[in-house]
């Protein structure tokens, strides 16, 4: 039970977290799924960065929960976490 992204992703945030204080570095968001170039330069610019140790990201991603019965069939947009390895899987285009 939970909230899961079916995968498509419409926007990415690369940011720090330290001390319990978020810095946003770079954030996109589209109407649509992201291209291969607009991806393409959300990995360069993470490349670009000097200081790589605190970054996180997330996706802006399409979302359905498991947590209400009522809504199993609904979706929403949220932002979701993901892992380094993961964003440069998809993103090193």
């Amino acid at each position: 039970m939970g909230i899961y992204s079916n995968g498509r992703i419409f926007g990415i945030k690369i940011y720090t977290f330290i001390d319990e204080i978020s810095n946003v570095l770079y954030e996109e968001k589209y109407v649509d799924t992201m291209t291969r170039q607009q991806m393409r330069e959300a990995y360069l610019f993470y490349s670009s960065l000097k200081e790589k140790n605190e970054v996180c990201f997330k996706i802006y991603t399409e979302c359905s929960t498991t947590l209400d019965p009522r809504y199993i069939e609904d979706t929403f947009m949220s932002w979701y976490p993901l892992s380094l390895q993961v964003f440069l899987e998809k993103f090193s285009i």
